[in-house]
């Protein structure tokens, strides 16, 4: 199959999933799909356009905008699954939509798919954005979702890994590639998609540093590796026949560059051997926990991490209380 009709399937796949299963639990589910998939040709069928008058034509004008506002991808088709969905079960054009038709679409689509509490607010935001997008460009007067209170959830706190566990993760790498990929992600704090990204051409070795070319929003950014991640990769590199420019590489000839999907997997292994839980986003989170606790100014981190919006760094930043038990010791012992 194409890798954009997989790519396709994997995001509608995942938005699924998140529905119905726990965070905790998506991870391993995601990887049981891209093994099975392995022996399987898949083709996509054609989206029938929805009835509702007026509603498919506004839908793609929105997501262009956002495209050209520089949204990625996935992002992109998050809002196309949730908007069709929704105009497609409401069954009413956008300039009818009221209130309670959100409220009780909400409540079924929870009730249905036993969906938690934070997917449905998501799927809230999105339809208040795109009623908003509708009365900022004067298709509506007034956003119907702006009455549809917040759902509230309980935030879990996302721990990051101890330096054991790092070590630990490391030591059961099954392979350099495998290593090289740990320490790549931890030093650098990339996001999958970026690593999945990153050419040889893009690397100074001098400087170890790195361009993202295409950082979230398409922006482009310089991060920099440590020397423990300099030796792995090297090591990596000396296994390496192929000519291929990317970084990171399929172990079978022609040796295509590998997927932000076979990256998460080639964590998600390693864990496994360690005992641990750990995906791409869990080594980027401690990267950031890291330079937070080893003094690192907010904004330069903000800078390194690629957030537009600081608060987003900030969320890295929560105390816990061995933070503030090696803060008092600092300061009044």
């Amino acid at each position: 199959m194409s890798s954009e009709v997989y790519e396709n399937f994997r995001t509608v796949l995942t938005m699924n999933l998140c529905a119905v299963l726990p965070a905790d639990r998506l991870p391993d589910v995601l990887q049981a799909v891209d093994v099975t998939l392995d022996d399987f040709e898949l083709s996509r069928k054609q989206m029938a356009l929805i009835t509702a008058t007026g509603t498919p034509e506004v839908v793609k004008y929105y997501l262009a905008s956002k495209a050209i506002s520089k949204r990625s991808p996935g992002t992109l088709k998050q809002y196309h699954y949730k908007l069709i969905h929704f105009f497609d079960t409401v069954q009413k054009s956008y300039t009818d939509i009221t209130a309670n038709d959100i409220r009780m679409y909400l409540y079924r689509f929870r009730a249905e798919r036993q969906a938690s509490d934070s997917y449905v607010d998501s799927v809230r935001v999105t339809l208040n954005c795109f009623f908003d997008w509708l009365c900022d460009n004067d298709y509506l007067a007034k956003n119907p979702c702006r009455k549809v209170e917040p759902i509230q959830y309980e935030r879990k706190r996302r721990e990051p890994l101890t330096s054991l566990d790092l070590e630990n993760l490391r030591w059961n790498t099954g392979d350099v590639r495998e290593k090289a990929v740990i320490d790549f992600f931890f030093s650098t704090g990339c996001r999958v998609s970026e690593c999945a990204d990153v050419r040889l051409s893009d690397i100074d070795w001098n400087q170890r540093s790195v361009r993202i070319r295409h950082g979230k929003g398409d922006k482009a950014r310089t991060v920099y590796f440590n020397a423990e991640a300099e030796v792995s990769l090297r090591e990596y590199l000396k296994t390496r026949t192929d000519e291929t420019d990317a970084l990171f590489v399929s172990v079978r000839a022609p040796h295509h560059s590998i997927k932000a999907h076979a990256l998460e997997n080639i964590v998600k292994k390693a864990a496994r051997r360690a005992g641990l839980h750990v995906y791409p986003h869990k080594l980027r989170h401690t990267f950031a926990t890291s330079g937070l606790r080893g003094g690192m100014p907010l904004e330069k981190l903000q800078a390194l991490l690629g957030h537009e919006d600081p608060q987003t760094t900030l969320i890295y930043a929560k105390i816990n209380q061995q933070d503030l038990q090696m803060e008092h010791q600092r300061v009044y012992s």
